[in-house]
């Protein structure tokens, strides 16, 4: 009687632990294809301009500059300083960005490069 009542609950909790799995395995969401005016950073820039992103929004009114972060890139072993300029948040880096660039025109390092098909 009691292996009845448990194998509903196990089937239950191992097809779960199944699709959760599955899904934690997919990459999609790094794999988008770069627009112009995207610009393909290292996965350490990329982290930090999601971060500023929704610390900060992608754009706002104010013309304020503000440096939020400046230290060493473990991916290009440079400085690296994520900082907002007239209300953008921006990313710099020695290595991969050293112009800066809005961090929601940074993509993930694997992605497509514009008309590499």
């Amino acid at each position: 009687m009691t292996s009845r009542v448990h194998r509903p609950f196990l089937f239950t909790a191992l097809a779960a632990s199944g699709l959760a799995l599955g899904a934690c395995q997919s990459d999609k969401h790094t794999m988008v294809e770069a627009r112009p005016g995207m610009t393909i950073v290292c996965q350490h820039c990329y982290d930090e301009s999601v971060k500023m992103t929704h610390t900060y929004g992608s754009r706002s009114n104010a013309s304020y500059e503000q440096t939020h972060k400046t230290h060493q890139c473990p991916c290009c072993k440079t400085e690296m300083s994520t900082y907002v300029e007239n209300g953008v948040p921006k990313v710099k880096c020695g290595g991969c960005v050293p112009e800066g660039v809005a961090c929601d025109k940074c993509l993930p390092p694997g992605s497509y490069n514009v008309g590499a098909r």
